[in-house]
């Protein structure tokens, strides 16, 4: 008898919780997804650059996208680089004849001279303080004074074993400028035994394709889980609220200040049987303005803003339009209960500190 009791609960839990489950897919099926953002096919807040800006702010994971949009940036510019070589290939009948493949001249002539005690990734990350190199999405195809992005040629083969090498000196040697902690150590090994075997070898036998990022493609498939287990707080913070981390910490701090004014002055004028009792409506000001800090530095978002403005919060005192549909739409309702809630609480202190009969001590 228990066992059918519990079937028959099960039979009356499972349809709600299928029916609460619908709706929370169907309201994540209406934003934005993190191929959307890294793609940058998505919409304000809910943008690549407030993800940095999450990512970095609040996260402190800011390096795991800089190296997911660098090897994105560098694969983008292999395809370019090998549909120029087809395509010239075709043009003259024959097969396109490319310089031998090899990797920096520095980094031998130092291997060369350190090959008796030290390692490849010795090697590199002293290759990596001796010449720091900037972020490959940052440097290459930059944009112009005006904005523009002017049409450049396809990259070269020695372009784009530069660009290989930058990523692996920026993200991945020990000690490196941007190292990510996160990565396993068998997949670093993997990706320094590429460069350590072509090293080691006669540039001029040698038959790999250092200038391709396939290298990096279990790295980056690694990196996108680890950027999956992040999105959720990013949905978090920029769908449901319109406010970043110093904002409300300025917030609370400065509605706890306001509120130890506004009580001060209340129980001062209760205390004192100030007459008439109107005037301990003005210590009222300082507790609704307090009480509207603290609330919304809780909840992280401004209905102000909201309702009045339709804006969010980038970094301190920068906004951008809520441009999304369905972002406007549940920032808009959840300003509306923040505004009710404030409103609630107002009105309980007022009451409170109007009705209060005064008696001077």
């Amino acid at each position: 008898m228990a066992t059918e009791s519990n079937l028959n609960e099960n039979d009356t839990i499972h349809p709600l919780s299928r029916i609460a489950n619908s709706k929370i897919a169907s309201v994540l099926d209406q934003l934005p997804t993190l191929d959307d953002v890294l793609h940058r096919q998505s919409q304000p807040p809910v943008c690549l650059y407030n993800y940095y800006i999450v990512l970095r702010d609040r996260l402190e994971l800011e390096i795991l996208l800089d190296f997911w949009l660098d090897v994105a940036q560098a694969d983008i510019l292999y395809k370019r680089y090998i549909k120029y070589a087809n395509k010239r290939a075709s043009t003259k009948f024959s097969s396109p004849k490319l310089p031998k493949p090899s990797i920096s001249s520095s980094i031998l002539d130092y291997h060369q001279r350190q090959s008796n005690n030290s390692n490849a990734n010795d090697v590199l990350t002293h290759m990596l303080l001796l010449h720091p190199r900037a972020s490959l999405a940052t440097t290459m195809y930059s944009t112009t004074t005006n904005g523009s992005h002017p049409k450049r040629p396809p990259p070269s083969q020695s372009e784009m074993i530069e660009a290989v090498e930058r990523i692996y000196l920026r993200y991945i040697v020990p000690s490196a400028e941007k190292e990510i902690i996160q990565l396993p150590a068998s997949i670093k090994e993997g990706i320094g035994q590429h460069f350590y075997d072509s090293e080691k070898k006669d540039p001029s036998l040698y038959t790999g394709h250092p200038e391709n990022p396939i290298i990096y493609a279990q790295a980056k498939e690694y990196v996108h889980q680890l950027l999956e287990s992040t999105f959720p707080l990013f949905l978090r913070y920029k769908v449901f609220m319109n406010l970043t981390l110093p904002q409300q910490i300025g917030r609370l701090a400065s509605g706890l200040v306001l509120l130890l004014v506004g009580f001060s002055l209340e129980f001062s004028l209760i205390f004192l049987n100030i007459h008439p009792w109107q005037k301990r409506l003005w210590g009222i000001l300082p507790i609704i303005l307090g009480v509207f800090c603290v609330i919304t530095s809780i909840t992280g978002i401004d209905p102000v803003w909201v309702l009045g403005f339709n804006l969010s919060e980038t970094v301190p005192f920068q906004f951008n339009h809520i441009a999304h549909q369905r972002v406007r739409t549940i920032l808009r309702r959840r300003s509306i209960m923040v505004s009710a809630i404030i409103l609630f609480t107002t009105l309980i202190f007022m009451i409170f500190f109007c009705a209060v009969a005064g008696k001077r001590l």
